[in-house]
């Protein structure tokens, strides 16, 4: 079976099967048609899946957006970081607060259908979907927490997570879509409308405050605060050279599993390093736009070393309600994942390293690493 999930998820599924077909036919005109031969079967499925979702789409339009439209979204809470820092970690952890909710993979997945569709479609897809993650063996299937960046990716077509599914134009979709500078005013309000929707149907469907994680949000703060002006922020670093390393071995793992094109490996030491770089000048440009009381800056070794007492500074930190009521959950969370073993990397390459040292100098020095 875990063959089989691989087999599916490397060449038939895809993240972005929760498209609408208008969407997905302006995706592929966009990219000229080009899918590789060896693709055809996934961008078939994607074809089939995108013609049911926008009926189920229309549907659930209907049946919910008065109710979505007048629900009052609670100030959601955004965990900030670049690949690789923790932000999964610390995902996972605040899930098992019962005050907080989150998106899950399946919802992520389907962001226009899951309030219709979520009861009866998970129970049958998750026999079907990857046990743990490729790249790092965490715990995954339908129910745990997922990025928000997925959904937003399959709901507007306006992410550069578009680059792994069409790599001829990585490029252009980094470009674009990471900070959004270069974007349009309408694709920026777009983009915005897409993430008080998606928060506007977890918070109908839950009825608490929203923990939600992305990357690359991390380069968005003006956007975020555009959509929740009392957003509440969590950011994680990390030593950039292990950040390099782990980042690397991700997307060897992961692009597999989104791709349209066949793309060129030997891009992604430079599009890694350029993704950082403009990433944490945005980051460190924007973060004091930020009211005071409303971001928390947390070192991943601190949270490896000491999760409980992190988490708790993070609460008071920011004002959120006692950590207190939430502790026993974590520490049975904690106790259940106790024999998880980290990935291991062999050192870097000195040039390689130089050029991290070259190109990320100035986050070594604004979050405190040896360079």
């Amino acid at each position: 079976m875990d063959r089989l999930r691989m087999f599916l998820a490397r060449w038939i599924v895809s993240p972005l099967q929760g498209v609408t077909l208008g969407s997905w036919l302006r995706l592929l005109a966009a990219n000229r048609f080009r899918v590789g031969l060896r693709f055809w079967p996934r961008a078939a499925l994607t074809t089939l899946a995108a013609a049911a979702n926008s009926w189920q789409a229309r549907h659930e339009s209907r049946r919910y957006d008065l109710a979505v439209a007048a629900t009052e979204v609670a100030a959601p809470l955004f965990i900030l970081g670049h690949y690789r820092t923790g932000t999964t970690h610390l995902h996972n952890l605040l899930a098992q607060d019962e005050r907080f909710a989150f998106v899950n993979y399946y919802q992520a997945s389907f962001p226009l259908t899951f309030l219709t569709t979520e009861d009866r479609r998970a129970r049958l897809g998750a026999p079907w979907t990857l046990r743990k993650r490729p790249h790092d063996n965490v715990a995954l299937d339908l129910r745990v927490p997922a990025e928000d960046e997925l959904a937003l990716a399959a709901d507007t077509s306006l992410s550069p997570h578009l680059g792994w599914h069409f790599p001829a134009r990585a490029r252009y979709y980094d470009d674009r879509y990471l900070t959004f500078a270069s974007a349009s005013d309408d694709e920026r309000q777009r983009w915005i409308a897409s993430l008080r929707r998606l928060a506007g149907k977890l918070t109908l469907k839950h009825e608490r405050t929203l923990v939600l994680k992305s990357p690359l949000h991390t380069a968005r703060v003006p956007l975020l605060l555009e959509a929740f002006p009392d957003a509440r922020f969590v950011h994680l670093h990390r030593d950039p050279y292990l950040v390099f390393q782990s980042t690397a071995h991700m997307e060897r793992a992961i692009e597999p599993l989104f791709r349209f094109q066949s793309g060129d490996a030997t891009t992604l030491e430079s599009r890694i390093l350029r993704r950082y770089r403009r990433m944490y000048e945005a980051f460190l440009n924007d973060r004091t736009s930020i009211a005071p009381g409303r971001l928390v800056e947390i070192a991943y070794r601190d949270l490896d070393r000491d999760p409980l007492a992190t988490l708790a500074a993070m609460y008071a930190g920011l004002d959120l309600p006692a950590f207190t009521a939430a502790q026993a959950s974590v520490a049975r969370y904690l106790e259940s994942i106790a024999g998880y073993e980290k990935n291991v990397y062999r050192a870097l390459d000195p040039g390689l390293a130089g050029r991290i040292r070259g190109q990320w100098g100035f986050a070594f020095d604004a979050f405190g690493y040896p360079r």
